[in-house]
């Protein structure tokens, strides 16, 4: 590694098959140098904590089983992904757990979410757009957020680490889904404009009320982009940043973005604050992010980030809502029908070109229908290989990078997603593995 930051090799993992299995963890401490556990249940969607029945009287989603109509798999006892801890929860496997660990010297990172699921169960705590409007439900697979200024979310946020604190003796914790949906969700990039949030972007030094008229000049002109206009942006190689200027006579959808993404970086600053005033200054508190060159879309501006928390990583390496293989061309898939839309003439296959160029992926072997989008191979290795260098690129160093690496798939895929953080000098990953996997382990432990 080249920082003096503390190497991590940490297993982002399931609570209950771990806790069946505890010898596992003695075997990849050993076998691959296994630093730190960051386990989550399937089921309450946190590292399966339980509550106190004096926090649970007073939290926000606890009528959660009532709402089957909202939430299906209430049906299965599956919890809905909110902010916080839920009560009614058997944390057994997770005490389990943390005995374990306890006594094989291992790190463990709690884990619990924030905002960007939970407003399709709980509409009335949900983000809303500029205009007061609540997120349209046909992109709702991409996340319907909750509001991340609302005071009782806040509050309850920060009542929940202490108390998982002091019942679980934790002192580090890796929080997930800090960050508005995923830029896929197009309604969402227009959110959250409700009260709460311009209060407290007036708070930052933001004109919440000026920056939302202004936006809504912006779209109007937006929607009148002509064809020959939009060719041109193409041709000229534009890069978002001057697309996003050349769409208005105004630069305030950076402004937008820049202050959507330091509200929640100061949620974060909050939230840390919080765990070292429990845990003490030595605790470490963080989240995963979404892949650098959509990470602002998504309302996290890294080098504010660093300065919100301990350290930077991620969901999964491809696939999923925040792949870093896949958030561009989740976007795409989203952006390029909207663009025809806007654009009379604009076909689909330069609305797709004009979306890769502008996050700097026009040199790779992308599909150019959306058929292809849904269907075709990515180019997976190279896509993350230029994330990881983005990355390193866009932060300073003053905290740690562990970016996430699914070690599963073809050895190669494996290898190559694993050389391109090390060759990076990054302070280690975050895995997503299977400890079965004899050949994966030997990758791994080649790597680090």
């Amino acid at each position: 590694m080249t920082t003096s930051h503390r190497r991590r090799l940490i297993w982002f993992c399931q609570t209950e098959s771990v806790a069946a299995q505890p010898d596992t963890l003695a075997r990849l401490r050993d076998r691959i140098g296994l630093t730190t556990i960051m386990p989550e249940s399937p089921v309450s969607h946190t590292s399966g904590f339980s509550s106190s029945a004096e926090l649970a009287a007073r939290g926000p989603f606890e009528d959660w089983r009532e709402r089957e109509h909202l939430w299906p798999r209430g049906r299965d006892g599956i919890f809905p992904p909110v902010a916080g801890i839920v009560g009614g929860f058997d944390d057994t496997p997770l005490r389990r757990l943390l005995d374990t660990c306890a006594r094989l010297d291992i790190e463990v990172w709690g884990h619990l979410g924030l905002w960007s699921y939970g407003g399709d169960v709980f509409p009335e705590l949900a983000m809303r757009d500029i205009y007061g409007r609540a997120l349209d439900p046909r992109y709702g697979r991409w996340g319907t957020g909750l509001c991340p200024n609302r005071p009782e979310i806040v509050e309850w946020v920060h009542d929940g680490l202490r108390e998982a604190i002091a019942r679980y003796g934790l002192s580090s914790f890796c929080v997930d889904h800090a960050r508005y949906p995923a830029p896929a969700n197009l309604h969402s990039l227009l959110g959250c404009g409700c009260p709460h949030c311009a209060g407290a972007a007036s708070g930052l030094g933001y004109d919440a009320d000026s920056i939302h008229a202004r936006l809504h000049r912006w779209r109007q002109e937006s929607g009148r982009l002509k064809y020959r206009r939009l060719r041109a942006l193409l041709a000229s190689r534009a890069s978002l940043g001057e697309f996003l200027y050349w769409l208005g006579a105004d630069d305030v959808v950076i402004e937008w973005l820049r202050c959507r993404a330091a509200l929640l970086a100061a949620r974060m600053r909050e939230c840390r604050d919080v765990v070292r005033q429990a845990a003490g200054p030595e605790a470490v508190f963080g989240s995963d992010v979404f892949a650098p060159s959509i990470a602002l879309l998504g309302g996290q501006q890294l080098n504010q980030w660093e300065q919100s928390t301990d350290f930077l990583t991620g969901g999964s390496s491809y696939g999923g809502v925040v792949g870093w293989a896949s958030g561009v061309t989740h976007l795409a898939g989203e952006g390029a029908p909207a663009l025809c839309s806007l654009v009379p003439g604009l076909e689909e296959r330069e609305a797709l070109q004009l979306i890769y160029r502008l996050f700097g992926y026009d040199d790779l072997d992308l599909p150019d229908t959306l058929e292809g989008l849904s269907n075709q191979a990515l180019p997976v290795e190279a896509i993350y290989a230029r994330e990881i260098q983005r990355l390193v690129a866009a932060t300073s160093g003053v905290v740690p990078l562990y970016p996430p690496v699914s070690a599963q798939g073809s050895l190669e895929r494996v290898e190559s997603l694993c050389r391109a953080v090390a060759d990076a000098g990054c302070d280690g990953a975050m895995l997503g593995l299977n400890p079965e996997d004899e050949a994966v382990l030997d990758v791994i432990a080649g790597t680090w």
